[in-house]
Formats: C-alpha cells, sequence, structure tokens
C-alpha cells in the first residue's frame, strides 16, 4: 500500500512538471511572438546639411541594421541640403538596400529641402510629420542665378554661366525623375521641384502622392505603415514595424568631426579667425598666440576646404583681404586699406562656396557678424595710429629734446655730456665747466645735441 501511494505521488509530481513545462512554453512563446515580429529597427538622425559625414553615417547605419537583421532602418531628417556628390551616394545606397528604409522628415517645423527631397523620394516609405514642408531642390548659384518667366536674356558675358547652370538643371531634373519613377511617387511634381523649386506642406505632399504617410510620431508612424509591402532587391517584401522597438545609432566622433568641418559657417569662421590672427601679429610682433592661434585656425579652415567644394575666386578674395588687413599696419592709409579689407572679405564669403556642386552658402549673418568684429578692431587701430602722432617722441634723436644730464668735458664751446645713461658730443651757446647740469633743448644729428644750462631759455 504504501509503494502504490509512493508510485501514485511520483506519477502526479511528473504530470505536474510536464504539465507546467508545457504551459509555460506556450506563454513564453506568445510573449516571445510580438517582439520576435516586432523586432529592432535602427534609428538615426540628420539634422543638418548632407555632406561626406553624412554619407559616412547612412552606410554605418545600414550595415548595422543588416548586422542585427533589423526590420528597417528609421531616418529622422530635418535638412536645408547639401552636396550634390552626397546626395547622390545616399541615393545610390538607398536604391540598393537590402534593409528597408525610412525618411520621416521629423519633427513638427522640420524641412527635406533641396538634397532632402531626393533622399526622401528614394525610401522604401517616404513620411512627414504635421507641420512640415518638402521641395525647393533647385540648384542655385549667385553667379548664374536662378532664370525664371520674365527674366531678361543675359549678357554674352554670363553665357557660359547659364550653359552650366541649365546643364546641373537638366541633370538634377533626370535624376530626381527617375528616382520618383523607381519608388512609384510623383514624378512631374519631383521634376517641378527642381525646374520651378516649388515647395509643399506635408498635406499637399501625400495629396500629390510626393510621399506615402502623416504620422504624428515615431511609434503611430511603425505601427500604421506595419504591413505594407515594399521592393527589396528587385523582389517584393512586407514591412513588420509594428511593436519594434527602436535603436538609436549616433554619430561617431570622426563623424561629427567632419560634420562640422562641413559647415560652410564654420568653414568661413576658421578662414576669418586664422587671417585675423595672423593680422594681429603682424600689427604687435612677439605676442605668439595670435599668430599660432591664427595658423592652426588657417590649416583646420584649409582641411574644410578639402571637404566642400569652394569657388577660387572667393577664396582669393579672403586672400586679398588678410594682405590688405596687413597692409594696414605698415601704410598710413587712414582707414581706406581696411574697409578695401571689409568688401573683399564680404564678397569672398559670398562666393566662397558658390558652386554648382553644392547648394551650401555662407549665411549672411555669419558674413556680416565677422565683417562687424574685423571693422570694430580696424577702427580701434587707425585710432591709435592718428593718436600717436599726437604723443611726442619718446626715443630716437627727437626723444631726447628736455632730457637732463651733465657736462663731462667742454672746450670752445662744444664738448663730451653724460645724458640718459650715454656719452654724447654736444654744442652750446657758452662755456661749460665739467660737472655742470645741463639740458637738451635740440638734436643737431650725428649723435650731436644742443644743451643749456637749466637756467637758460630754451
Amino acid at each position: 500500500m504504501p509503494q502504490q501511494g509512493g508510485n501514485l505521488l511520483l506519477r502526479a509530481t511528473v504530470f505536474l512538471l510536464l504539465l507546467f513545462v508545457t504551459v509555460g512554453y506556450k506563454v513564453s512563446t506568445a510573449d516571445g511572438e510580438p517582439s520576435q515580429q516586432g523586432g529592432t529597427i535602427v534609428e538615426i538622425e540628420i539634422n543638418g546639411s548632407i555632406n561626406p559625414s553624412t554619407v559616412d553615417y547612412i552606410k554605418t547605419a545600414l550595415l548595422e541594421a543588416r548586422a542585427q537583421n533589423a526590420k528597417a532602418l528609421l531616418i529622422l531628417m530635418d535638412t536645408p541640403g547639401g552636396l550634390l556628390n552626397s546626395t547622390k551616394d545616399i541615393v545610390k545606397e538607398l536604391l540598393n538596400s537590402e534593409v528597408p528604409v525610412i525618411v520621416y522628415v521629423y519633427p513638427r517645423g522640420a524641412t527635406a529641402t533641396s538634397a532632402g527631397v531626393f533622399i526622401t523620394l528614394s525610401a522604401h516609405v517616404a513620411a512627414m510629420s504635421p507641420g512640415t514642408s518638402i521641395g525647393a531642390a533647385h540648384p542655385v548659384m549667385l553667379g548664374g542665378g536662378q532664370r525664371g518667366p520674365g527674366k531678361p536674356e543675359d549678357k554674352k558675358d554670363d553665357k557660359s554661366s547659364d550653359v552650366m547652370n541649365e546643364k546641373i538643371e537638366n541633370f538634377a531634373s533626370s535624376f530626381i525623375e527617375s528616382i520618383a519613377e523607381e519608388r512609384g511617387r510623383n514624378a512631374k511634381w519631383a521634376v517641378d521641384s527642381v525646374r520651378k523649386s516649388v515647395s509643399v506642406t506635408a498635406d499637399e505632399a501625400l495629396k500629390k502622392k510626393v510621399i506615402d504617410i502623416i504620422s504624428p510620431d515615431i511609434p503611430t508612424l511603425l505601427s500604421e505603415i506595419d504591413g505594407k509591402e515594399v521592393k527589396l532587391s528587385g523582389k517584393s517584401a512586407r514591412l513588420e514595424t509594428a511593436g519594434a522597438t527602436t535603436q538609436r545609432l549616433e554619430m561617431s566622433l570622426r563623424q561629427k568631426v567632419v560634420n562640422i568641418l562641413s559647415t560652410p559657417d564654420i568653414a568661413f569662421l576658421l578662414l576669418s579667425l586664422g587671417s585675423l590672427g595672423i593680422f594681429l601679429e603682424f600689427y604687435n610682433p612677439g605676442m605668439i598666440f595670435p599668430g599660432v592661434a591664427g595658423l592652426i585656425a588657417l590649416l583646420i579652415g584649409f582641411v574644410s576646404l578639402q571637404i566642400l567644394p569652394f569657388n577660387y575666386a572667393g577664396l582669393i578674395l579672403l586672400f586679398v583681404a588678410m594682405a590688405l588687413l596687413i597692409s594696414e599696419v605698415y601704410v598710413t592709409s587712414y582707414g581706406l586699406l581696411s574697409l578695401a579689407a571689409l568688401a573683399c572679405l564680404v564678397f569672398g564669403g559670398l562666393l566662397l562656396f558658390d558652386t554648382p556642386d553644392s547648394d551650401l552658402r555662407v549665411s549672411k549673418g555669419t558674413i556680416a557678424a565677422v565683417a562687424i568684429s574685423i571693422g570694430l578692431l580696424s577702427v580701434f587701430i587707425v585710432y591709435l595710429g592718428v593718436k600717436s602722432f599726437k604723443v611726442p617722441v619718446q626715443g630716437g634723436f627727437e626723444g631726447m629734446v628736455g632730457q637732463k644730464g651733465e657736462v663731462v668735458s667742454w672746450s670752445q664751446k662744444s664738448g663730451k655730456v653724460y645724458i640718459g645713461g650715454e656719452y654724447w658730443e654736444a654744442t652750446g651757446e657758452r662755456e661749460f665747466s665739467p660737472g655742470e647740469k645741463i639740458k637738451v633743448t635740440e638734436s643737431m644729428g650725428d649723435l650731436t645735441v644742443k644743451v643749456s644750462s637749466y637756467d637758460d631759455e630754451g
């Protein structure tokens, strides 16, 4: 009897263990299904210009998404535009991506301007947040400008720039049209965004089929696009984004540094401050710090010029501005050279990044701030120069007038005197005795001064 009870207890225990394991397996599987179905989405943010660091950032994110077998790559976009070559590289990466790419113009108030239009249209899913805008993809150059209806014919001297602008416009329009057609979006609007610089709000973009969806936030967006069919490497794939967890991928230190140096305002400030430091070193030799700091700033500024396409005319104008400022130290121009330097600085800043390969420019506010700062410094230096004319000479023969000393030897209205720790040849209107106190009344040249006693006039 006790043995049968033990067997029953053993069987009951085994049965309960099997039941617990089975139920636990089912529960764990049911609990794990949403996370496995949602998976991970790699998230990056582009908040600024499109440049080589942006290309590297997106490539790194795509590699990370593939390594993690992520459900998608989410790009939060807010950009004023950028470099044409960098935009082409990004578009190529997105069109050939094996991971679904979602470009989301976010948050409210963000824009996808110029290069941002190309990138948004090339994504598998193009989304916008309410209160955002997209468009104005026309390449702009100060030299040629943007042609429009009613604009008079340009002069013969501008024909070369017009031809260049037309080539760039034709390339950009055909490029964006091919992207829109590949993704099944409004190709006509895409071309108009290049040729006519049209820009639309999020609601208009959705109506015109420029984008796929408007969503207020990231969780809502991921929920709404779940199950959407996209094309990956020529094959149809279904998005599985509902319940997915986003994993933010930040820029590396190298990418951040390149991103900063790829900003036209930063590059212009480095070149301007570098020139200013060298100018101060010429104005007051031996200060060391302004010269060294200026040289370092110039070298870093040249690194920016290796990243950004620049206009040689603008760079030459900046060099001329620096040369004129240095000349102000040695030439008494009463500020005329400084005014010419400021003019070169302003025009150089406007033209420095005016190239067909970029729609980035130095902001007028930055140019104005630098010009005003250097202008005030120049005014101060000119003021000191004018003021110095009114200060009595403190050195040389002219500075000897009024100094006092004593006679060392004297004969026939000339002799040797000791003044300021030095011996001088001297002449006078009368005879002096050795040791008698005298003062200098006039510089005669050839290391000779004219003296008188303290009591004498002049």
